[in-house]
């Protein structure tokens, strides 16, 4: 007894090319889909440093062409930082598609404590301040809440993007 499996054969060459494509968004998603979260929060926290790093030659090269007051430079540093921490928490959430708080979280405070590291390096000296401290908990609270809006956005993103080929 042999068994037969039907096998689909597209009729035209419209029906071909839409199971070409289809085949092909099918293929993406699994290679989106195949990456876990550490591989989302690693390239977000990458992705923080290489934002911050030109903002923050940016910004000295402004303080040395321009009469910058000194008393503004912590705030643009500030802003800085949190630029890089709302862009790479969102984006590490949105691509991770769980646990949006937590990665969020994690990618603020990594992010957050190698700046303190390097700052401990450049000081030749460990202390722990109010400063360093502020500076730990703006990166888990920004990460955070990030976090949650790049989850929540994201699957907003994802769900308009690809409704009309589910």
């Amino acid at each position: 007894m042999s068994y037969h499996t039907p096998t689909i054969t597209p009729k035209s060459n419209y029906t071909k090319r839409a199971a070409k494509e289809k085949a092909k968004e099918i293929q993406k998603r699994h290679v989106i889909d195949s990456h876990g979260r550490l591989y989302y929060f690693i390239k977000g926290t990458v992705m923080s440093f290489l934002i911050s790093v030109p903002l923050f030659f940016i910004i000295g090269y402004a303080i040395k062409i321009t009469d910058f007051p000194e008393e503004y430079m912590s705030p643009a540093l500030l802003s800085t930082i949190l630029i890089s921490i709302v862009i790479s928490a969102f984006y590490s959430t949105a691509a991770a598609k769980s646990k949006g708080w937590f990665n969020g979280t994690l990618v603020g405070f990594v992010y957050m404590f190698a700046l303190v590291i390097i700052r401990w390096i450049l000081e030749s000296r460990i202390s722990f301040n109010k400063d360093i401290l502020t500076m730990l908990l703006c990166g888990l609270l920004i990460g955070s809440i990030c976090g949650i809006a790049g989850l929540n956005l994201g699957d907003k993103i994802r769900n308009t993007l690809f409704k009309n080929h589910v």
